[in-house]
């Protein structure tokens, strides 16, 4: 307020003498204005709030000092700007003290029209003064709703998106555990304006385990007992946690002296809690929207975590049973070559002890030819339990490595053709090199090739690899009814990268396989 409210002694003194009356008039026809919304506020409401009012006004013209009467508008402004009143009716109803007051004054001042005249002036400029002071502090109430609404709307728009991208790494086909839960804790200090954030996981029964954190201060501990943290008490009654005062209590459970503010919100997935999320050091302190927020970011965070989760079990499970797949093969074939050499190898006896040169010579061709298989089975197994690293190397150097350690040694002439480029998803290089994997072991231990080519085609959004060979060729249809050379195996892994499979193949003909696929299709 920058001007104080001019002294008017006969106006305050007439206004206190019957001040009852005046803002009981008052009240009334205020609630009594058609259209207006005091209307529906009871009489018994307005009348101790026209009170205060008038008492304010008196104050004021008999100090000449405005903090009362600016401390009473601020009040209506506020309580009439949240009740939804338009400023029209809040002024309209503030102008009606004259109404209530005037009669007073003729009355009073009968005999005497020039003071009456003088204190009507005196009450018109402090009620010019009031209307002018509260359609200010109503403009700048106005103004404060609109920021806030702004704000409100800034902090849904950023919640939405925080949400839009965790459920865009649950709905991917491949995040992996880590990448969602440095997703989580960083959209955690994003929302909140936090200077740190931790995801603690329920591990064994009565501990958690903090398998993430982002920012400072960072948790100083990696496993924490439930009964001993603050996380723990979230876990344990299921529900948020908002501490903006951890000085006397940092010891008992989080342990880092720089912790100042905590908000502890529970993982929930498929009604059982999984852990907690941290978010700490919001400067200010964190409040009941933070909650709201957060509580709803932390629902869609728990579900990709236990879709991330859920994904990391079943490739470690893959990857069980395809080394459990290959050591049953590679047992099976070295018994079988052992078995066979041994045969062999007592038949070239016997042959020799009979004096049969030429039948133990066949003998040991033999044995020499069963040996060479059983390596070249060896070989083949031993490189798929430790096949190149795709993700540092790619699909074509593991490739290109597959054929010259194994191919190569084996006698069969190879080519291997590359055009354009383009690194695939991990997921599908992987499904890819194992199907040119499968295809390669067909054309050496069952199609007797001579030649084997691979070729590797990128064309923008559009990948092909191709498997060529001139063995002894197959009727694909009958191959595929009798589920036989790897076909079906083949099959499910081209379905799991949603692409598209074609063989060209026929007795005498050689066969060529051709899987084609779209990334971002």
């Amino acid at each position: 307020m920058t001007e104080n409210v001019e002294p008017a002694q006969d106006l305050a003194m007439l206004l206190e003498l019957y001040q009852d009356e005046i803002a009981a008039t008052w009240a009334k026809k205020a609630h009594n204005q058609p259209g207006s919304r005091y209307g529906q506020v009871p009489l018994v409401e307005l009348k101790p709030s026209a009170a205060r009012g008038l008492v304010a006004f008196i104050n004021s013209l008999k100090t000449g000092s405005p903090l009362a009467l600016e401390a009473y508008l601020r009040e209506v402004s506020l309580d009439r700007l949240a009740s939804g009143f338009e400023i029209s009716e809040v002024l309209e109803a503030l102008l009606l003290l004259r109404e209530a007051a005037i009669p007073i004054v003729w009355r009073t001042y009968s005999s005497e029209p020039t003071k009456a005249l003088d204190v009507s002036t005196q009450l018109d400029t402090g009620l010019r003064y009031m209307a002018a002071r509260l359609a200010t502090l109503y403009a700048k109430g106005i103004e404060q709703r609109l920021q806030e609404q702004q704000q409100q709307t800034r902090l849904l728009l950023e919640t939405s998106e925080s949400l839009q991208r965790v459920t865009s790494a649950l709905l991917q086909k491949v995040v992996t555990l880590e990448e969602v839960l440095e997703l989580v804790c960083a959209e955690s200090q994003r929302l909140t304006g936090a200077t740190g954030s931790a995801v603690l996981l329920v591990e064994d029964e009565g501990w958690l385990r903090v398998t993430s954190s982002s920012g400072t201060p960072s948790p100083v501990l990696d496993r924490m007992a439930i009964s001993e943290s603050f996380a723990g008490m979230v876990v344990a009654q299921g529900k948020p946690l908002l501490l903006n005062d951890l000085e006397s209590r940092v010891q008992a459970y989080y342990r880092s002296p720089h912790l100042k503010t905590l908000l502890s919100i529970p993982l929930w997935a498929d009604e059982t809690i999984i852990g907690a999320l941290d978010i700490v050091n919001k400067p200010g302190g964190f409040n009941k929207e933070d909650i709201r927020i957060m509580s709803l970011f932390a629902d869609q965070a728990a579900i990709a975590i236990t879709n991330a989760q859920l994904h990391e079990r079943a490739e470690q499970l893959a990857v069980v049973e395809e080394r459990q797949r290959l050591a049953r093969e590679l047992h099976d074939s070295v018994t079988q070559a052992l078995y066979s050499v041994n045969l062999y190898a007592e038949a070239a006896r016997m042959a020799l002890s009979a004096g049969k040169a030429e039948i133990a010579a066949d003998n040991l061709q033999e044995l020499r030819n069963m040996a060479r298989e059983a390596m070249l089975d060896m070989r083949m197994l031993i490189f798929e339990l430790h096949p190149p690293a795709l993700e540092e190397e790619g699909l074509a150097s593991a490739l290109q490595a597959r054929l010259e350690a194994v191919e190569a040694r084996s006698g069969l002439q190879s080519e291997f053709h590359i055009k354009g480029e383009m690194r695939l998803p991990l997921s599908i290089e992987e499904e890819l090199y194992r199907i040119a994997q499968e295809a390669l072991t067909n054309a050496v231990k069952h199609a007797r090739a001579q030649k084997v080519i691979v070729r590797l085609y990128a064309d923008h959004d559009h990948f092909c690899l191709e498997v060529q060979d001139d063995g002894r060729g197959f009727d694909p249809v009958a191959a595929e009814q009798s589920g036989g050379l790897g076909l079906r195996s083949i099959e499910e892994r081209v379905q799991r990268i949603n692409g598209e499979m074609t063989i060209d193949s026929g007795p005498g003909e050689g066969t060529t396989l051709r899987v084609e696929v779209k990334p971002n299709g």
